[in-house]
C-alpha cells in the first residue's frame, strides 16, 4: 500500500471514531494524482457519458441475456487489471462528480467493472465523505469488498461468491437474486433484503424495512435489529432469523423457516403462531 493511501485511510479510521461535530477537518480526502488515477477518472467520465446515452436509447450495445446493459457501458470503459489501492484512491476522488446525472447508478457499475477485472481479491471503497449513495456495489461479485460508509440500493445483487461488508447503512434490495456468498450490513437496510436470493448468507446488524426474504428460494437472512411488515413474503425456502421485533409476517409464505428470537414461528411455510 502506498504511503499516500495508507495515511489517508488512517485518517478515515480516525474519522469513524469522531463525533459528527468534530469531523469537519478530515471530511475531504487528499489523494495525490498519478497517471493511473488520471486514466481511471478519464474512463469514468467517458463511461458516465455513455451510460446517459444508453439510458436515453441513443447508444446501442450487445448485452448477454443475464446481464444489465448499464453494466456493459461501465465494463467497456473501465481500465482492466486495476490494483486494489488504485480503486480505493479512486473512491476518494468522487466528490467532484457526485452531482452529475446518473452518478449513483453508474459509479457502482464502474466499481464492479474495475473490481471484477482486477487480479486482486480484497478491495476497500470509502464513501464516508459523500452526500449521495452508490447503487449496485457488488453486482455479480466474486471478490471481498469492504465499504467504509453508506451504500445505496442493490448491494450484492446477483452476487456469485465472495464477501461484502458495509460499515454503514444500505438501501433497498440488499442481496437481491444473489447466488452465493456473504453480505454483512453493519448499519440499517431498506426494503426487500434478500429478495429472490438463491443461496448465501445476509446479516443486517441494524433495522430493516418491509418484505424481508421476498421470494427467496434458499439461503439465510439474519436481522439483528427490528423488521417491518411482510416478513417472508412469497419465500420458497431458506431461513430467516429475526433477533429483534417485527411488524408482521406476510399472509402468503409458501415455504421456508422463520425464527423469532430463536423460536421457530414458521416451519416449511406453515405459521406456528
Amino acid at each position: 500500500m502506498t504511503d499516500n493511501l495508507e495515511t489517508t485511510l488512517s485518517a478515515f479510521s480516525l474519522f469513524d471514531k469522531l463525533d459528527p461535530e468534530k469531523r469537519v477537518e478530515i471530511i475531504k480526502p487528499k489523494i495525490k494524482r498519478n497517471e493511473t488515477l488520471d486514466l481511471i477518472i478519464e474512463k469514468y467520465k467517458e463511461g458516465l457519458e455513455n451510460f446517459g446515452l444508453y439510458r436515453k436509447g441513443k447508444l446501442k450495445i450487445e448485452v448477454l441475456a443475464d446481464e444489465r446493459g448499464e453494466y456493459y457501458t461501465a465494463k467497456s470503459s473501465a481500465p482492466s487489471k486495476t490494483s486494489s489501492d488504485n480503486i480505493t484512491e479512486f473512491s476518494l476522488l468522487l466528490e467532484e462528480h457526485e452531482n452529475k446525472k446518473y452518478f449513483e447508478s453508474f459509479t457502482g457499475f464502474y466499481f464492479n467493472a474495475l473490481i471484477n477485472s482486477s487480479k486482486e481479491q480484497d478491495f476497500k471503497i470509502i464513501t464516508n465523505y459523500l452526500s449521495k449513495t452508490i447503487h449496485f456495489i457488488g453486482y455479480k461479485n466474486t471478490k471481498n469488498i469492504v465499504v467504509n460508509g453508506n451504500a445505496g440500493q442493490w448491494v450484492g445483487s446477483y452476487m456469485k461468491d465472495g464477501e461484502i461488508t458495509i460499515n454503514g447503512n444500505a438501501g433497498d434490495w440488499v442481496g437481491s437474486y444473489m447466488k452465493d456468498g456473504k453480505i454483512t450490513i453493519n448499519g440499517n437496510a431498506g426494503w426487500g433484503v434478500g429478495g429472490g436470493m438463491e443461496d448465501g448468507k445476509i446479516t443486517v446488524n441494524g433495522n430493516v424495512e418491509d418484505w424481508v426474504g421476498w421470494n427467496m428460494k434458499n439461503g439465510e437472512i439474519t436481522i439483528k435489529g427490528n423488521a417491518g411488515w411482510g416478513v417472508g413474503c412469497r419465500m420458497k425456502d431458506g431461513e430467516i432469523h429475526l433477533c429483534g421485533d417485527y411488524k408482521g409476517l406476510d399472509r402468503y409464505i409458501p415455504g421456508g423457516n422463520i425464527y423469532h428470537k430463536r423460536k421457530l414461528i414458521v416451519e416449511n411455510g406453515e405459521k406456528l403462531i
